[in-house]
């Protein structure tokens, strides 16, 4: 099955995910010009590779994110809550710095339109 990586830069996340390890993982800043270069090939494991993930606790740690950045990551949620809607054992963990009280409240706004479970960690 498919391996996606990609490292982070300024304005990219690390993006590490693996359907046969159960690894998905997206942290650090997101503010590209284009989202859809980052974002599309994301969505595009998950129509593949994703569809193997049988049980995964996928791990969310943004530093920073744009606003058509905040779009793609919903997009990208809502593809695994139809996984987990699907009976896959998928959760979110979702951390974020312990003084941002910004990014907590976006996760929490997630999690109150989706099925998904979501775990909330602060980081220092």
């Amino acid at each position: 099955m498919g391996y996606l990586k990609f490292d982070a830069t300024e304005d990219r996340p690390e993006v590490l995910m693996d359907a046969d390890l159960s690894i998905f993982q997206i942290q650090g800043n997101s503010t590209p010009e284009d989202v859809n270069m980052v974002y599309k090939p994301i969505t595009d494991w998950l129509d593949s590779d994703g569809l193997h993930l049988d049980h995964c606790q996928c791990k969310l740690f943004f530093r920073y994110l744009s606003t058509s950045s905040h779009h793609m990551v919903y997009n990208v949620l809502k593809k695994l809550d139809g996984l987990y809607n699907q009976g896959r054992q998928i959760s979110i963990e979702w951390a974020y710095e312990n003084i941002d009280d910004d990014m907590l409240r976006l996760g929490l706004d997630f999690a109150s339109i989706l099925e998904i479970p979501f775990e909330f960690s602060p980081r220092n």
